[in-house]
């Protein structure tokens, strides 16, 4: 799926506030995620990265060998970069956690970054929201996959983990009704 300019800025505002309910598709995914720690830090840093990347694909040049890398957080750059002993725990055990479900190995930031290359069209999804459980602590990510149950996430359950998650479990297809109902 292509991702235009327009369909980017729109994704960036998602990311920076809820969107209202009419502005939903019908159907939209989500992934359930076991957190670490407080589901407040685990948002802000989901939602930093997310920040700063969607700001690469609406200012970059996705043609040059190296994306600048000084918006994105520090903790993502070294769980990614060449020296992930140097990043935070929490980010540590979200990359091993990857390695083990995913077996392909972690992801090196530049690929990672080019993954959000408006012009690739290989990102199956665009942010929607992130929603949390009281109940038992869950956090749900929702993304816009333009009602496919199936489609390229890797990069996006990358994130989920080493942003601070034990566990990433998903996609779930449902109406947007369900993600509606909860905050």
């Amino acid at each position: 799926m292509m991702h235009g300019t327009e369909d980017i800025e729109q994704e960036k505002r998602r990311v920076a506030r809820r969107p209202a309910a009419q502005d939903a598709p019908p159907v939209l995914c989500w992934f359930d995620v076991a957190p670490t720690g407080p589901a407040e830090a685990y948002a802000a840093r989901l939602r930093n990265v997310l920040d700063a990347v969607l700001g690469l694909a609406l200012s970059e040049n996705f043609d040059d060998a190296d994306l600048p890398v000084g918006s994105v957080p520090e903790w993502f750059t070294a769980v990614s970069g060449p020296r992930p002993a140097e990043a935070p725990e929490f980010t540590r055990r979200g990359r091993e956690r990857y390695a083990a479900e995913i077996r392909g190995g972690s992801w090196e930031l530049q690929a990672w970054l080019y993954e959000f290359d408006p012009g690739s069209g290989t990102r199956g999804w665009a942010w929607w929201d992130l929603t949390h459980s009281a109940d038992d602590g869950t956090t749900r990510i929702w993304v816009d996959t333009w009602g496919e149950s199936f489609f390229a996430c890797d990069e996006l359950r990358w994130l989920a983990l080493v942003a601070g998650s034990d566990d990433v479990s998903g996609p779930y297809l449902a109406k947007a009704e369900r993600w509606h109902a909860e905050r």
